[in-house]
């Protein structure tokens, strides 16, 4: 049977393919929008090198921002599975300054070949795909639609995941990252009546059932701002780092990523920043320290460890005092004074190397630390 039209409430026009009936809607939003307090247009202009050393993927460092492609799907279960069918989704793209959203609709289970299609068509037009957990999600349940609809698989493009890069950065912040916390925290907006996630396959199934468009219109919503989100997040990330409107909280994960990547100096640069711009330091000079003590420059190492002693009662922070005491001052008697303290090291451990240090100060350690428990 052919498919119902579309309710009028709907704002989706219908276009006749060579696979059936294509249901779009566009959204164009200027260069000047923002979301919450930060604006799209950055992304366009992002630095690809920086936000591939963020993505730990070196194929993103040649890709073209201002022709990257947004995609977010909403679908008809959480699993992913071969029965889930992604029924909307979202695109986002630039076109002379301007951004672009288009969402595809499918209007009745089995008639996606169109959506697929099209969708296909803007990945082979674009530099790179951008998503928000696309790589374990989105993308596998797409591919798994081409092949169950019979369609050549959509093309490979470099892709930008940034729930993994969102990690990174906020790794220590006091909230998940899911995209609604990270717009709640980092871009500063907060949304009002929008569809839980865990609603979005119920309202599509009343749409089938009934045909009210209402409940859908929150999930075209929905899916509206979890495309421009991704795209202002694209922003803030790929933005200079000398100029970041990132935390000094956050910047601590830029540079602990940075380094991981092999970034070196813009690893300690960026260390340098978050210590400065840090509200709370005990993170950025934890991630400071340990990238000095990584790159072998132990006088600086030494500073922070001992100013980050000031700062909290760290057994981990003691240990790499000890060690640093002992080896790069050559002063046994406070590398013993820190490790009686407690550290990290098991018991054995712990006891053997306040017994050397002991030594070396020249007393026995069971008279100097009579009431040392080694199994703290």
């Amino acid at each position: 049977l052919p498919s119902p039209p579309l309710p009028d409430d709907l704002p989706f026009q219908t276009t006749a393919t060579d696979h059936g009936l294509l249901h779009r809607r566009v959204l164009r939003l200027p260069s000047a929008h923002c979301i919450g307090k930060t604006p799209v247009h950055p992304a366009q202009s992002a630095s690809a090198a920086l936000l591939a050393l963020l993505a730990l993927d070196p194929q993103l460092a040649s890709c073209d921002l201002a022709h990257a492609l947004y995609l977010d799907t909403e679908t008809t279960g959480l699993s992913g599975g071969a029965g889930t069918v992604a029924f909307l989704v979202g695109l986002g793209l630039w076109d002379h300054g301007n951004l672009v959203i288009e969402q595809l609709l499918v209007r009745q289970l089995g008639e996606e070949a169109p959506m697929l299609t099209y969708v296909a068509g803007r990945l082979r037009d674009s530099s790179l795909l951008v998503t928000f957990n696309g790589k374990s999600f989105d993308l596998p349940l797409l591919r798994t639609r081409f092949v169950m609809n019979r369609l050549e698989p959509p093309p490979v493009r470099p892709h930008l995941d940034l729930l993994h890069v969102a990690r990174r950065i906020h790794a220590t912040r006091d909230f998940s990252c899911r995209l609604v916390e990270l717009e709640k925290h980092v871009l500063g907006f907060e949304r009002v009546g929008d569809v839980p996630s865990n609603e979005v396959s119920a309202c599509y199934l009343h749409f089938l059932r009934t045909a009210d468009p209402a409940p859908l219109l929150g999930v075209v919503e929905h899916n509206t701002w979890d495309i421009v989100s991704m795209v202002a997040l694209v922003g803030l990330y790929g933005e200079p780092l000398d100029g970041s409107q990132l935390t000094g909280e956050d910047l601590a994960g830029v540079a602990k990523t940075l380094h991981r990547a092999g970034a070196v100096k813009e690893a300690a640069d960026t260390a340098d920043r978050a210590v400065e711009r840090a509200v709370s330091l005990e993170e950025p000079l934890r991630v400071r320290a340990e990238l000095a003590k990584a790159r072998g420059d132990r006088a600086h190492a030494l500073q922070d460890f001992e100013a980050l002693a000031r700062l909290v009662d760290s057994p981990a922070t003691r240990l790499e005092l000890a060690k640093l005491y002992e080896h790069y001052v050559k002063s046994p008697s406070k590398a013993l004074e820190v490790a009686a303290l407690g550290t990290t090291e098991t018991a054995p451990f712990a006891q053997k190397r306040v017994a050397r240090l002991s030594k070396k100060v020249g007393l026995g350690y069971q008279q100097l630390l009579p009431g040392f428990d080694f199994k703290r």
